[in-house]
């Protein structure tokens, strides 16, 4: 049941008054369960993602290249205003959900060998990237629409360079001896825009529990002056206490906010396959107006996510954690082989 400080000073007043005045009492305890009940159609969400190819979130192939870091944080909530704002986005049905969230983010890529200074023509370049946005989402019962607008920096502003020397010097790992090479600071706009549909299936009966199945297919468009390409891809996801929502969230497919969680404790494993066709990647490319250390894209890319999530309510907080690892093919001609990358996700859900 969640609860906020008026609600709490309400009740404590409703206490010392209902002493002797059941009435009172008695009104007090309907008016904490109307302003309970009006809160829970307002939450916020607040959530961590960690993205990371070392050993303590990919143990089994542990590494320190191409994509190797990246952190997020997001608020997320379902102000009115929202309603209207989410009516811009294209391709409008009816929607009964709406929320707005917050992201902030770091990013940062290396070439395969950190330890050499010299510039590695034929491996990708070193790059940071930070950057802040906004996002709307909208869902009825197996629709849901996510448009996000992030502005950011890549090059030394964004401190790539010194987040990884910290890091690596705290836990005495290999000194990244080439960010001198990094791409050159370069101001970042990107639009995002995503679709998924949920498809309930038949229930699964295993060892005589019954599990509840979904497949959430899901069509991506991404714009800007960071990346620009487009995506399909479909998770598969079966459990117990299935929650309310669109899939498992990532770094760069943050969580649905629209909709409350399961009531219930639950979990749930599921596997993701998707494929894009790419037009730019700046991070392989280069900068836009200045000359930079490239390489050449490969123009399609396939992914392959597997994990599980946790969910569960506690003291009033709605908590899921999940976790994955996630593979993808080549991204740049000349790279030796896949690259796969492990991910953790926390997510806490009230009404205040």
């Amino acid at each position: 049941m969640r609860t906020n400080t008026i609600v709490a000073i309400m009740s404590c007043f409703g206490l010392m008054i209902g002493v002797g005045q059941p009435a009172l009492h008695a009104e007090s305890e309907d008016t904490t369960a109307l302003e309970e009940q009006a809160e829970q159609t307002h939450p916020f969400t607040f959530t961590v993602y960690w993205e990371n190819d070392s050993s303590f979130l990919k143990p089994n192939r542990a590494t320190d290249r191409y994509y190797t870091n990246g952190l997020a944080a997001t608020i997320a909530h379902q102000p009115d205003w929202a309603d209207g704002f989410a009516d811009m986005i294209p391709l409008g049905e009816v929607f009964d959900d709406t929320a707005a969230g917050y992201v902030i983010a770091h990013q940062f890529f290396t070439p395969e060998n950190i330890k050499a200074r010299r510039l590695i023509d034929d491996d990708r370049p070193y790059a940071g990237y930070l950057f802040g946005g906004m996002y709307l989402q909208r869902s009825n019962g197996n629709t849901f629409d996510h448009i996000q607008l992030d502005l950011g920096t890549t090059g030394p502003a964004s401190q790539a360079d010194h987040f990884q020397y910290s890091i690596h010097s705290t836990f005495r790992a290999d000194e990244p001896r080439g960010w001198d090479n990094q791409l050159h600071d370069e101001f970042t706009a990107q639009l995002s825009l995503r679709r998924k549909w949920r498809h309930d299936l038949n229930t699964l009966e295993l060892w005589d529990h019954a599990l509840d199945q979904q497949i959430i297919s899901q069509a991506d468009l991404a714009l800007g002056t960071v990346y620009r390409n487009i995506g399909l891809g479909a998770t598969y996801r079966v459990g117990v206490h299935m929650p309310d929502d669109f899939g498992p969230g990532r770094l760069e497919d943050v969580g649905d906010a629209t909709l409350m969680q399961s009531e219930q404790s639950g979990a749930y494993a599921f596997v993701r396959v998707s494929g894009r066709v790419v037009e730019h990647d700046l991070f392989l490319e280069g900068n836009t107006y200045k000359d930079s250390h490239s390489v050449d894209a490969e123009p399609l890319v396939g992914e392959a996510q597997a994990g599980f999530a946790v969910y569960g309510r506690f003291n009033g907080w709605d908590l899921q954690a999940n976790y994955s690892q996630t593979f993808i093919t080549s991204q740049f001609e000349d790279q030796d082989g896949y690259h796969s990358f492990g991910a953790l996700m926390l997510s806490a859900t009230h009404g205040f």
